[in-house]
C-alpha cells in the first residue's frame, strides 16, 4: 500500500476497464429467501470449508450457527434508494437504502416463544437460503466468508387466528447493515454442488426431563421421563447413556448403567445418593462437548435442566 503523501488528495475517477457485461455461460441466480442460519458475529467460514452437514451440525450443536428452515412467507421491505434534486433538475444519490427482509412463521406457540429469543441489535449474521436449496453468504477480503451483517433482528408480535382469514404466525424482521454485502461482496452456494437439502439441516428440539420421583437416601438409581417441549406428550426414544450428563451438588457423577423402559422413561443407574444432595441432569454430548445430543442426526436438548434434591 502506498503512503499517505503519494495518495492524500487523490480520488479515484474510473477505471481502465469497463464493466464486463457480457451474457455467455449459465446465469447464477438467487431464488426468494425461505432459509436463514443464524451466525455468531463476526464467526467466518475458511475458503477451503467443506460446506455439508458433517461441518454445520457440530456449529449448531455449539450455537455458533441456528437454523430457520421454512418460512411460510417472505416479504422484502428494504429500503429505497434516497435522491435530492438541485434548482437545475440535477439528480444525485444522496443515500443508499438497506436491505430489510421480513419472514413469516406458521410454526405454534414453543416455536413462537423461541423465536423471540432472536430479537437482538449487531449481534448475529446471517447466511440467506432460497426455496431451491441454494445459499448466498457474504465474502470478505481475506478470502474467507460469513453471513451477512445484521442490524436489528426483531420478532414481530405473534398474531392470531382470524375466523375464515389468516392463521396464526409470528415473522422476524431483519435489516442488513453493509449495502455493498449484498451489492459485490457475495458468493452463492448453488444446490447442485451441494450435498443436502435445506431439510435435512438439523434444528435443536427442546427437552423437558422430569423425575418420576424425588431419589431417597442412599439410592442408586434415577428415573426420568423425557417429553418434547413442543409438546409435552412426544416421548423422546433412543437416548442412551452417554447422552446424560448426571451431577451431584455441581460435580459430574460416574454413571454405570442405562435401561429405558417404556419409551422415554430412562433409569440410570450412578453412586450412591445422599440426603439432601442436589442433582441436575441435562442431555450432552461428549463428542463436540456441548449440551446438545445428536441421535441419528436429530439434535436434543434438556430445557430446562432437571433438577432435585435427595429426599
Amino acid at each position: 500500500m502506498a503512503d499517505i503523501n503519494s495518495i492524500a488528495n487523490k480520488l479515484s475517477c474510473g477505471a481502465n476497464d469497463t464493466p464486463d457485461t457480457g451474457r455467455l455461460g449459465c446465469l447464477s441466480l438467487f431464488s426468494t429467501p425461505d432459509h436463514l442460519l443464524g451466525v455468531k458475529k463476526g464467526f467466518k467460514i475458511p475458503a477451503n470449508t467443506v460446506f455439508d452437514l458433517a461441518y454445520l451440525t457440530p456449529l449448531i450443536q455449539a450455537g455458533t450457527i441456528v437454523p430457520l428452515i421454512d418460512a411460510s412467507t417472505f416479504e422484502d421491505v428494504s429500503a429505497e434508494d434516497a435522491y435530492s434534486t438541485n434548482a437545475s433538475g440535477v439528480k444525485r444519490l444522496n443515500l443508499k437504502g438497506l436491505p430489510e427482509y421480513k419472514f413469516l412463521y406458521e410454526e405454534g406457540n414453543n416455536f413462537y416463544r423461541e423465536l423471540d429469543r432472536f430479537t437482538s441489535f449487531k449481534e448475529l449474521d446471517f447466511i440467506i437460503g432460497d426455496v431451491v436449496g441454494n445459499y448466498m453468504l457474504a465474502t470478505n477480503s481475506d478470502g474467507s466468508f460469513s453471513g451477512f451483517t445484521a442490524g436489528h433482528v426483531t420478532a414481530e408480535l405473534r398474531k392470531n387466528a382470524v375466523q375464515g382469514g389468516d392463521a396464526e404466525s409470528r415473522s422476524l424482521m431483519i435489516q442488513f447493515l453493509d449495502r455493498l454485502q449484498f451489492d459485490r461482496n457475495y458468493a452463492i452456494l448453488h444446490q447442485d454442488q451441494l450435498d443436502f437439502v435445506p431439510s435435512e439441516i438439523p434444528e435443536i428440539n427442546g427437552v423437558h426431563i422430569e423425575y418420576g420421583s424425588a431419589p431417597a437416601d442412599l439410592e442408586t438409581t434415577l428415573t426420568l421421563t423425557t417429553h418434547l417441549n413442543s409438546d409435552h406428550s412426544t416421548v423422546v426414544v433412543g437416548l442412551l447413556e452417554p447422552n446424560f450428563l448426571v451431577k451431584v451438588n455441581g460435580v459430574v457423577a460416574t454413571t454405570s448403567g442405562l435401561v429405558e423402559s417404556p419409551d422415554g422413561t430412562y433409569t440410570i443407574t450412578l453412586p450412591v445418593l445422599a440426603a439432601g444432595e442436589t442433582v441436575t441432569v441435562e442431555l450432552f454430548d461428549g463428542a463436540v462437548n456441548s449440551n446438545v445430543a445428536n441421535i441419528d442426526g436429530v439434535l436434543f436438548r434438556a430445557k430446562p435442566i432437571a433438577t432435585v434434591v435427595v429426599a
